[in-house]
């Protein structure tokens, strides 16, 4: 790919939009399946509670998630692009849980302090600048021991993306751990899950998904 396409890729990835985001909001269905499921596993999420999901895209991969809250539970969906937000209102839209789907930044919807029992962000971490602030914000959403759970590729997978130089805030798990608890989270933990060699045009990369979790300490 040339680099006008690299870019556009890594556009898309952030914010989809128009036709092409649609594809795109797909694509990463498919190829986000595996890093989804382990780190609503790692949310460990139980019925009845309240949930933020922050870059939730078309809104599919989490209807595991809606299903385990079920009717008592509430579930936040943060999502800068409104393509994705209307994407994920429409596709969610029938679950029993109460659903929210907030378009915006995290630093522009409101969500009622110490009202979550958890969050989780997949391959979202890469796109934000001020890594602090945002863990900040999320703390601030937690209610005591509430617990925070990102779903990311390891420094090592992102440096063999080509589109990855575009855009993307590259940073180690140590660095993200550190961060973490610069934020005021404990309990600071992180799995690693090896998922083999996927391709992209002609080449084969290898794909990794790292699970960090944290907590909120009590008050």
């Amino acid at each position: 790919m040339e680099e006008k396409e690299l870019r556009s890729v890594a556009s898309q990835l952030s914010c989809p939009e128009g036709e092409f985001g649609l594809v795109v909001g797909d694509k990463m269905n498919v190829l986000n399946q595996f890093i989804s499921n382990k780190t609503i596993e790692a949310l460990s999420a139980k019925q009845g509670e309240s949930i933020v999901e922050v870059g939730p895209g078309n809104g599919f991969l989490s209807i595991p998630l809606l299903d385990v809250l079920g009717k008592d539970g509430y579930y936040f969906g943060v999502e800068m692009s409104d393509l994705m937000a209307a994407e994920a209102s429409r596709i969610l839209s029938d679950k029993s849980c109460t659903v929210e789907i907030l378009n915006g930044s995290c630093s522009e919807v409101y969500i009622k302090p110490s009202s979550i029992d958890g969050v989780i962000a997949i391959n979202v971490l890469y796109f934000i600048e001020d890594l602090i602030s945002f863990f900040k914000q999320l703390r601030s959403w937690v209610k005591p021991r509430g617990r925070v759970v990102f779903g990311v590729r390891s420094d090592r997978a992102l440096n063999n993306l080509p589109f990855a130089q575009y855009g993307f805030n590259i940073r180690s798990t140590d660095e993200i751990e550190m961060l973490m608890e610069q934020a005021g989270f404990v309990s600071i933990a992180s799995s690693v899950y090896d998922e083999g060699m996927t391709s992209f045009g002609d080449v084969d990369i290898p794909v990794d998904s790292v699970i960090i979790v944290g907590r909120k300490p009590d008050m």
